[in-house]
């Protein structure tokens, strides 16, 4: 019997896997066209399958024919995994995430705490610090001449899957996103790592690695080196450097009374892990939550960019409800969410019911304490759905209504969530 087909190569379009297909048949590799998963691909029906012992002619052949995949995707305990052409096959389960209490963004700390922490703290000015830490921005700014801004940005965190290229992977878009939502292009990342060599073995650091490089390649992305340190606890994240116009720089300030907010990417992402972490989660539900949180957020940006937004923010460890916090504040506005409109990843609110909330939930909720207003009536799961630490999550856009409308129908994945409102400065409402 053959060895199973156990990869997934996702091009993004029907011609590029026919293509395909075609090319690995000539040099008699085992292939097959069939229907994509959703947890793997929604921007095309089909993908092509094939054999990891056979990743190293496939990738010649693919190469040869000068094609290359969006995405690879291995399947592992029923659920599908990013992974690239150059990983080995899986040598069975790695398992990062035990003996951490915390998994991902849900490792911040909380923000009363940091507030606290940073008050007092002297500040470092110059006229040339366009963005600094005043509004807690998701990137500072400095301008380099009157028409390049540089973008500074850094994020690492535990790792909240087990597989080590997702983890990689997830960790680097994360730390990418903080440029697209200033309006940025990414230019450059820089690995920062604490790794328990002894425990987890050098093979698992280079898959979370090569997971960083894929993110970093798609981005458009050089890596500039980083710093590597043996430690007790696994981390990793990058160090990223963007580029933005100084006159073109998104903040989460500046959202009007009147615009309506939409989010790029659906919710859930703490809790799914949450869930997955005590082997409670469907397989599906996971692939589908990792699909979403390797998934840059460059195409959300792009689609903002010619409706010029009037604030953007990414929703991370501080969750829907805590990021809203930061725009309402920066905005003087209020922001009103509409439960029943948010988008969430399958699995999420059952898992939210089931009481599998993560740890970084209930310091959210102690920072928010008398600026979420909750609506009557509303169950609690929603309202740990808003509080959830997401992890690589979507974009939060304040803009016009029409405006709005227009980017919805780019991206099939946003939603309109909520409005702006001429309310109590930095007052979140859910209702």
């Amino acid at each position: 019997m053959p060895p199973k087909r156990d990869i997934l190569l996702v091009f993004g379009t029907v011609q590029k896997v026919m293509a395909a297909e075609r090319a690995a048949a000539a040099q008699h590799l085992d292939v097959d066209v069939i229907p994509a998963p959703r947890a793997v691909s929604s921007e095309c029906g089909m993908v092509l399958e094939a054999r990891q012992d056979q990743s190293r002619e496939l990738l010649m052949a693919l190469t040869a024919a000068e094609l290359t995949p969006k995405s690879v995707w291995h399947t592992q305990g029923g659920t599908w995994l990013p992974t690239s052409l150059e990983a080995p096959p899986a040598a069975g389960k790695v398992a990062l995430t035990e003996g951490s209490a915390y998994g991902g963004c849900g490792a911040k700390l909380s923000k009363g705490l940091l507030s606290a922490i940073l008050c007092g703290l002297p500040r470092l000015e110059s006229p040339d610090l366009l963005v600094g830490i005043e509004n807690a921005d998701d990137a500072g700014v400095l301008r380099l001449t009157p028409d390049i801004g540089l973008i500074h940005t850094v994020d690492f965190f535990p790792p909240l899957v087990d597989d080590p290229f997702s983890y990689g992977r997830i960790a680097a878009v994360n730390a990418l996103s903080d440029v697209y939502a200033m309006g940025g292009e990414p230019l450059a990342g820089m690995n920062l790592v604490s790794f328990p060599l002894a425990q987890l073995g050098k093979a698992a650091l280079k898959e979370i690695l090569r997971g960083g490089l894929s993110a970093l390649e798609e981005a458009g992305a050089v890596l500039a080196g980083g710093h590597t340190i043996e430690g007790s606890e696994l981390l990793y994240g990058m160090a990223v450097t963007g580029r933005v116009h100084p006159d073109r720089i998104w903040r989460n300030g500046g959202a009007l009374p009147g615009d309506v907010l939409v989010l790029t990417k659906p919710l859930g992402t703490g809790l799914i892990t949450t869930a997955a972490k005590a082997d409670l989660c469907d397989p599906g539900h996971l692939a589908m939550a990792i699909r979403w949180m390797a998934t840059l957020n460059r195409r959300a940006a792009d689609a903002a960019r010619s409706l010029q937004p009037h604030a953007v923010t990414d929703v991370t460890g501080f969750a829907l409800a805590g990021h809203a916090a930061e725009m309402a504040q920066a905005s003087g506005a209020a922001l009103r969410f509409e439960a029943r409109a948010l988008p969430l990843l399958p699995g999420a609110l059952d898992a939210a019911e089931a009481g599998l909330v993560p740890l970084g939930t209930a310091k959210n909720r102690a920072s928010l304490e008398g600026i979420l207003q909750v609506a009557a009536g509303l169950d609690d799961p929603m309202v740990d759905v808003a509080l959830d630490p997401q992890t690589s999550g979507g974009l939060l856009i304040a803009l016009p209504p029409a405006k709005a409308a227009v980017l919805v129908r780019q991206l099939p994945s946003a939603a309109i969530v909520g409005e702006v409102l001429d309310g109590p400065p930095g007052a979140v409402l859910l209702a």
